[in-house]
């Protein structure tokens, strides 16, 4: 009963090439899920919102993947991401090695990850909000007290307003100049979220990907990881330097700078 919609999403698991996410969709396809940890949760979470964006007819993330068992399309996903973990060339690291205050985080540094999946893992969706309704590049999600910068390297006219023509790119392997929005003033609380983030021990995590669309429709982000202020220069937008706690893969520095 579901063929029509799942075979439409097969795509949406064409870049899954960390070991979690592989095990844990891979759990799920043949056993179903229940009840959990807050991680493992949001690992379900994860590919749920993948399957189903907009989260569907279902009353929670388990009753939509239960919903799975029996349905042939789950095995081409499932050789889908086989095929896609095969291929990974980039060595991914499980955020909690790297930031301590996030360990309820599935996510791994230089993986890839759609829009919905990165929504799911950071605790953004539930309460009447799902990936579909998100329609800006930045999320601010207090379920883990982090701000998620979703950067598209290369913007057309097409798809982008002047207003949002953000200029963003990498210095060096570390350092990366990302413009906020522009309604984003120095003085405005998210402002001074940015700049104190430390402070107030919040996270600021970037995910990048050069272009918005690929061969397979939207394109994922490289999670590039945790980074901390720098400096800032302007006004609605801020202009701000941020350094990466793990210089970024080369692939994607030179795709950035």
């Amino acid at each position: 009963p579901l063929e029509g919609r799942l075979v439409k999403r097969v795509r949406t698991l064409a870049h899954v090439d960390d070991r979690m996410r592989r095990d844990a969709y891979t759990r799920i396809f043949e056993h179903g899920v229940g009840a959990g940890s807050v991680f493992e949760q949001r690992l379900a979470a994860m590919l749920f919102y993948s399957l189903f964006p907009d989260g569907g007819e279902f009353v929670d993330v388990a009753s939509g993947l239960n919903a799975l068992r029996g349905e042939p399309t789950v095995g081409e996903m499932q050789q889908v991401v086989d095929i896609t973990f095969g291929a990974a060339h980039r060595t991914a690291r499980p955020l909690s090695e790297v930031e301590q205050g996030l360990v309820d985080v599935p996510l791994s540094l230089h993986a890839s990850y759609s829009r919905e999946e990165i929504l799911a893992a950071l605790g953004w969706v539930g309460q009447g909000r799902s990936p579909s309704t998100m329609r800006e590049g930045v999320a601010w999600c207090p379920e883990v007290n982090s701000d998620a910068f979703l950067i598209t390297l290369k913007k057309t006219d097409t798809d982008y307003s002047p207003t949002t023509m953000y200029r963003d790119y990498a210095l060096n392997r570390q350092l990366f100049h990302w413009e906020s929005q522009s309604t984003t003033s120095v003085a405005s609380p998210t402002g001074q979220r940015y700049i104190h983030h430390r402070e107030q021990d919040s996270h600021i995590l970037l995910f990048v990907r050069e272009t918005k669309t690929g061969a397979l429709g939207p394109s994922p982000y490289i999670f590039l990881g945790p980074a901390d202020y720098v400096s800032h220069e302007g006004d609605r937008p801020m202009a701000i330097t941020w350094r990466l706690r793990q210089p970024m893969p080369t692939e994607e520095y030179l795709a950035s700078r």
